[in-house]
């Protein structure tokens, strides 16, 4: 069983590698800067808008499905169909909730239709993630793994297609959303196709009884997912909304993408640590030492890239968006790289929460940085724009790292190191200062010079003990 996680753990670790960065560095980057800051902001808003309101689309159902279909594969026949009907039904409610939400809001006739076409594509992503927890929780890893990029591998076709070629020239935002929709349907076909086959029939049903049994088990589910949408989304949604144009929505979103597709970084440590944490509650030294590997391990990663980054935040930005680029391009990715620290590690601590059953406190800790969150950006939006929704989200992070961290002091006896926290801060300083000679003084292409940077700071942070090769092959 090790050996197997291993190697599906490793599979998806290499196919994300492979193709998520292609997609998100390359194509959506393009998208954003051939459609330009004030189309794509519109665009920005109104999809953290419509994530914010998606937990309708599920109630939780995937995660408590998930669980028990694991526990016991004989469910599926029962659940998929009755599931499939329930999630029908919500989506209708999503997406009739949705347009009221969005006339209440403000929003015009021209921008309440790119707000359907995005809630139809988030609807088609429910069912998909839905379908695919059933694949996994047969225990057809690999399977999973497969379709996790099948459609970033069509956007990434259909995309090039407008956006390297003659068509650039009448690129909508429409062609972006509707290349989401059909790499969307064609997942949906073959995740149906699947799941039909695994319980040997097509079927979809609605019974009242199994959906409030249903929901009364799923329900709890539901809350961490609302709270960590609106801990991540409020913000774009709210600069979209507040300002006269979405102009700072869209420099926002060009940098808030870059940084989160680093948080795919931390994401997949999530995935990787939640069943090892799980099973090393019971060993409180081993559970000590794989909490202390994953926070150098995510540390060394998340310093070398905050680094790299602040440092060559004009290049990077310049290189992405050369049509929109404007300094505040660079300063806002600068400002929201410093809080990548904090949520790198924030995968560790609230893994570690998550594993060992401890939901309420991670969602009191949530719950005060959205609050926290929502009044930041109440104050520092009017004032200075896409920089203080930056701003609000680096205080955030931290804010809700402290908590998971004194959490984990508490309830884990993870302990303070000083000679460790003595290790950790010379790697900061020994990276930072050699990097920042490496910029002013090495005469040399910027994309050859980060090469060497993030050479150099794995071979430091070998030196100085913080990556072990004995602890990686445990």
């Amino acid at each position: 069983m090790k050996r197997e996680f291993l190697i599906n753990i490793g599979f998806l670790i290499l196919i994300n590698v492979l193709i998520k960065p292609v997609y998100i560095f390359f194509i959506d980057a393009r998208v954003q800067d051939t459609l330009g800051s004030e189309k794509y902001g519109l665009y920005f808003g109104l999809f953290n808008f419509a994530y914010i309101l998606y937990i309708i689309t599920d109630l939780g159902i995937q995660n408590y499905s998930s669980k028990t279909i694991a526990q016991d594969n004989s469910l599926l026949k029962d659940y998929l169909p009755n599931i499939l009907g329930i999630k029908i039904l919500l989506s209708g409610f999503y997406l009739t909730i949705g347009i009221a939400f969005a006339y209440i809001a403000g929003y015009d006739p021209f921008a309440i239709r790119i707000f359907i076409l995005i809630a139809v594509n988030l609807i088609i992503l429910s069912f998909i993630l839905y379908l695919r927890t059933n694949i996994s929780a047969m225990g057809k890893y690999r399977w999973d793994s497969i379709i996790s990029v099948i459609d970033k591998v069509i956007l990434i076709i259909v995309l090039s297609i407008f956006l390297f070629s003659s068509l650039n020239q009448s690129f909508t935002i429409y062609n972006y959303i509707f290349a989401q929709t059909f790499a969307f349907i064609v997942v949906l076909g073959i995740v149906l196709t699947i799941n039909f086959k695994l319980i040997n029939k097509i079927s979809i049903k609605f019974s009242l009884i199994f959906a409030k049994k249903l929901l009364k088990l799923s329900l709890p589910f539901s809350l961490v997912f609302l709270l960590m949408t609106l801990y991540m989304k409020m913000d774009g949604f709210m600069l979209e909304r507040m300002l006269e144009t979405p102009v700072q929505a869209g420099i926002y979103a060009a940098a808030f993408r870059l940084y989160e597709g680093f948080n795919n970084i931390g994401y997949l440590f999530a995935v990787l640590l939640l069943p090892m944490f799980a099973s090393l509650l019971q060993s409180k030294s081993k559970l000590k030492a794989l909490i202390h590997t994953g926070h150098n391990i995510m540390l060394v990663i998340s310093i070398t890239a905050t680094i790299i980054v602040f440092l060559y935040s004009k290049e990077i930005m310049q290189f992405l968006y050369p049509r929109t680029y404007t300094q505040e391009h660079s300063i806002l990715l600068k400002i929201l790289m410093i809080s990548f620290f904090a949520i790198s590690l924030t995968y560790i601590y609230g893994t570690l929460l998550t594993a060992a059953g401890k939901i309420g406190i991670f969602n009191k800790i949530v719950f005060a940085g959205v609050i926290v969150n929502l009044i930041l950006n109440l104050i520092l939006i009017p004032q200075r724009g896409a920089i203080g929704a930056a701003i609000a989200t680096v205080f955030t992070q931290y804010l809700v790292l402290s908590g998971q961290y004194i959490a984990g002091l508490k309830h884990f006896n993870t302990g303070f190191d000083f000679k460790l926290f003595l290790r950790r801060t010379g790697f900061f300083l020994i990276v930072f200062i050699t990097l920042y000679f490496f910029k002013f003084n090495l005469t040399i292409d910027w994309i050859i010079s980060i090469a060497i940077s993030g050479i150099f700071s794995i071979i430091v942070a070998i030196i100085t003990g913080l990556i072990k090769f004995s602890d990686l092959k445990k």
